[in-house]
């Protein structure tokens, strides 16, 4: 697994080298809508090939996603609420992993604010990480937001902060919203990401946990199908922190119905021990898996199952109450139009 990751950063090398050339072309390109960008990375790829720098053809992508417990005030005074910084060795732990998995882009849970994904940024570069490219989306919760790193250029930013529903009388906000980015990886292909922290299994007074999440989830779903009526072929991988089972059914609503061209699949992933739990809850002493990365029919040819993962770093413990999902992916489109693979549920 070792020598399978160090052969995918070295691939990954050639690719983040293009798009430092493309930046220094044009430090504002990622600012363009997309079309306008990907026809600049096509120019900018010509005239590196032209110089005989090249452009890798078949580069793959890792993308991590990661609850990291509470990433924030990092570095900072302790506020006039109280609630406690993300200890040093915390950190620390976080960097170390990541710097272990080598993502190409990054999707977090439970950011603090924009100087904590900054930090983050600062220390993963010093550890030969760079991930110059971010998004980072504020909610009603004031504490923990949805955030992205990348070291590919960001061409298209749709993420939501102004998602509601109504339950009980009473209308409530998506707390986290939705992250959602769209990322040029190489000409001719792209990968929109969507990150999503549904709520928590915690008790609150004003309606049901279970219904909350629900809720949240059907306005994911919207989301999603608005993507996919829009761009049927997407390369879109919605991910995160969904506080639910596989079968439950907040889980069931984002994924949808297989008939109609818009189910979302599973990207399968397990640990060195085939085991696939993500989180652990200290009170019942239970391990299972609430975290997930989902494919749309257009991604899943890409997906290369066989390095996709269940990070288990000895630091991760420490560094969270999750562990990281690892997905890698092709850079390339690969079978569009073809039968997708399911992941067994046979239903919704």
């Amino acid at each position: 697994m070792k020598r399978r990751k160090a052969e995918l950063f070295a691939r990954g090398t050639l690719m983040g080298a293009s798009f430092a050339l493309m930046a220094a072309v044009s430090p504002n390109w990622a600012e363009d809508d997309a079309g306008g960008a990907v026809a600049e990375v096509e120019e900018v790829a010509e005239v590196a090939e032209v110089e005989g720098r090249g452009v890798e053809e078949k580069g793959e992508v890792r993308f991590v996603s990661w609850n990291l417990r509470n990433f924030v005030r990092v570095g900072g005074p302790l506020p006039a609420d109280g609630m406690r910084g993300k200890p040093r060795e915390e950190v620390s732990a976080v960097v170390e992993v990541l710097a272990a998995m080598r993502p190409d882009v990054l999707g977090v849970c439970e950011m603090g604010s924009e100087e904590d994904l900054e930090r983050l940024r600062e220390m993963l570069a010093e550890e030969g990480v760079d991930l110059p490219h971010r998004e980072w989306v504020g909610g009603a919760d004031p504490t923990r937001h949805l955030a992205l790193l990348s070291r590919y250029p960001v061409v298209s930013r749709a993420s939501q902060t102004g998602m509601f529903y109504q339950l009980d009388g009473a209308r409530f906000p998506v707390q986290r919203g939705m992250l959602d980015v769209t990322v040029a990886v190489r000409p001719g292909w792209q990968l929109r990401c969507c990150g999503v922290h549904l709520k928590s299994r915690r008790d609150t007074p004003e309606a049901d946990e279970g219904l909350m999440r629900r809720n949240e989830a059907h306005l994911v779903r919207k989301a999603v199908d608005a993507i996919l009526t829009e761009t049927p072929e997407v390369n879109l991988l919605v991910y995160g922190d969904f506080n639910d089972t596989r079968d439950a059914p907040a889980m069931r609503a984002i994924r949808g119905f297989r008939q109609g061209g818009g189910y979302l699949t599973e990207i399968p992933c397990a640990d060195d021990r085939g085991e696939r739990w993500t989180f652990h809850y200290p009170e019942d002493d239970a391990y299972t898996r609430i975290d997930f990365l989902l494919a749309s029919a257009g991604l899943v040819p890409e997906v290369v199952e066989r390095a996709c993962e269940v990070e288990a770093h000895p630091a991760w413990q420490l560094a969270s109450d999750h562990r990281p999902l690892l997905a890698v992916i092709r850079g390339e489109e690969s079978g569009k139009g073809k039968g997708k693979r399911g992941d067994g549920d046979g239903g919704r």
